[in-house]
């Protein structure tokens, strides 16, 4: 870790976390001052107006100044714990495009590791309580950035956001996550074990808040301005109108980002956020990540075609058959049953086959779709 001039990480939390200090202050201090003696010495009026307590100035060891200081030391003792790090702004390993948004966070509580500022990383949010059509959205976005080795980010939320995170790493992929409370404090169970399958891949789970900080509502919309600063563009799967997505969104329009939003059923009330998006030209419609690649100058439309052969796989005529009666809307076997010439024990056979072939998938209940 890298600071400016003379200045230690306990000497810049020291000065984070004494009351009446915002982070424009904060970065206005280490870049104004070559140490944090130099600041004390200065006595300049700005800081010490704005704690509203002159002594502190004089004495560090002001009862104020002193619990600060404590504090400062008890975070720095969670960095040895649990593959936790702070990343500051000034630090190299610190996201570049995140450093451009109005008023960035200062300091980043890591568990995980950070990719090199070359990595491209693209969020993907969406309402916690999604369709199967969202669901399904989801994972082949997120599988199909995976493999092309972009960075899913999102904010560990039940739905869209924790099938995105899981569908990245299926593929053995990196993801971020942004939460709205301290690293330690993350919750529920499930939110834990995702958390380790998201650093265990190689990812990380980032906050702006320090170790021992609750989760409470005011942090998400701070939380969600972290998600769209960190990425090139912002997906917005499936919300409704009313939809901490739609915060992110204008966020990443704010940030001057891309957005992106997966166009749905006209009377579906999980779509008519996004689908608002699109009619007002808030958001381009991601028809497919292939698209959307292409659309942020990462993929050549040349090898889309290249792609597209993945249909061409073979496949015997009752595979055929079956293939052509499928599509991304869920089929019942007992409906592909009544609608092919095959007995059924030959279909399930030839479904199995062509799940192994990767071209169809199952889902609960004996639902079946294609995946390309």
């Amino acid at each position: 870790m890298s600071y400016p001039g003379s200045w230690k990480l306990e000497d810049i939390l020291t000065f984070s976390y004494t009351k009446g200090i915002n982070s424009s202050m904060l970065r206005k201090a280490v870049e104004s001052y070559n140490s944090f003696e130099e600041l004390l010495d200065s006595g300049d009026g700005l800081f010490a107006d704005k704690i509203n307590q002159h002594e502190l100035f004089n004495d560090i060891k002001a009862s104020a100044w002193g619990s600060a200081r404590e504090e400062a030391k008890r975070q720095i003792e969670f960095l040895n714990n649990d593959n936790y790090n702070i990343i500051s702004i000034w630090d190299d390993g610190y996201p570049e495009l995140l450093k451009d948004i109005v008023l960035p966070p200062i300091i980043l509580y890591v568990k995980g590791t950070l990719q090199s500022n070359g990595s491209v990383s693209i969020s993907m949010v969406g309402t916690r309580k999604c369709s199967q059509y969202g669901k399904l959205t989801a994972e082949s976005f997120a599988e199909y950035f995976a493999l092309h080795d972009i960075i899913v980010t999102s904010g560990m939320a039940y739905g869209i956001d924790t099938i995105s995170h899981l569908s990245a790493i299926n593929k053995k992929g990196i993801s971020y996550a942004i939460v709205a409370c301290g690293l330690d404090m993350i919750n529920p169970e499930e939110a834990v074990r995702n958390s380790n399958k998201i650093v265990e891949s190689g990812g990380a789970i980032i906050s702006e808040y320090k170790f021992g900080t609750a989760t409470q509502i005011g942090y998400f919309p701070q939380r969600n301005r972290i998600i769209s600063g960190i990425s090139l563009a912002t997906i917005i799967v499936e919300c409704g109108y009313k939809s901490g997505a739609l915060i992110t969104a204008k966020f990443a329009l704010d940030q001057q980002r891309e957005v992106f939003a997966i166009p749905g059923r006209i009377d579906s009330e999980k779509s008519k956020g996004t689908n608002l998006l699109i009619k007002n030209n808030s958001a381009a419609p991601a028809l497919s990540p292939e698209l959307v690649l292409i659309d942020l100058g990462l993929l050549k439309p040349d090898s889309v075609l290249i792609d597209s052969k993945k249909t061409l796989i073979k496949m015997n005529h009752i595979e055929q058959s079956i293939f052509d009666l499928l599509s991304n809307e869920p089929i019942h076997i007992d409906e592909i049953a009544s609608r092919t010439e095959y007995e059924i024990n030959e279909i399930l056979v030839a479904m199995l086959e062509m799940e192994f072939k990767d071209i169809i998938r199952q889902l609960p209940g004996k639902y079946y779709i294609r995946k390309y």
